[in-house]
């Protein structure tokens, strides 16, 4: 069975049905002849098939950055966390506990990342996070633009010749309306 339904109705304070139940259709994770959508709304981190982390990676370190890619934060492709209500990138600290290093491994560890375009620092909002190459390690559906800004060089080799122009127009926009402000 594809999907499913539910029947709704509105029940007062005394526990009476009112007027006529609603059927609505809801989806359902499990297809027939597919097999079961194993957390369909759970964020996810997907690499690619053809794209490969460079060669001069140890198995080991392609765990640790694996290890990495798991803090992902939701749909941002960056190294953050949640605290109450706002949103902080993680530093190289809470970094290295979660690789699980000494700090003098992973400082080769990390210097190797960022000399590969693994990873890059960025601003936002005037702080630094870091974030993953969406080539390796990506947790967006849409590239975003300041990821596209981080990576385009090694973008610019895997997307069409069209996308690349549609991002570099929404860079110039952007920067525009900031000489505007």
């Amino acid at each position: 069975m594809d999907e499913y339904y539910k029947q709704e109705r509105v029940i007062t304070a005394d526990g009476e049905a009112v007027g006529n139940p609603k059927i609505r259709k809801c989806y359902s994770p499990f297809k027939d002849g597919r097999g079961y959508n194993f957390k369909y709304k759970s964020a996810t981190i997907k690499s690619y098939l053809g794209v490969e982390l460079p060669k001069c990676f140890t198995d080991n370190e392609c765990g640790k950055m694996y290890r990495l890619s798991k803090r992902i934060y939701s749909d941002s492709n960056l190294l953050a966390k949640r605290v109450g209500n706002e949103i902080h990138p993680l530093t190289k600290d809470d970094i290295t506990l979660i690789v699980g290093v000494h700090r003098t491994n992973f400082s080769k560890l990390w210097n190797k990342m960022l000399r590969n375009k693994i990873i890059k620092p960025i601003k936002i909002n005037g702080e630094e996070y870091f974030c993953f190459n969406p080539l390796y390690y990506n947790s967006t559906q849409y590239i975003p633009l300041y990821l596209f800004i981080a990576f385009q060089g090694e973008l610019k080799e895997h997307l069409p010749d069209w996308a690349v122009r549609k991002y570099l127009d929404m860079q110039e926009e952007t920067q525009q309306e900031s000489k505007a402000d």
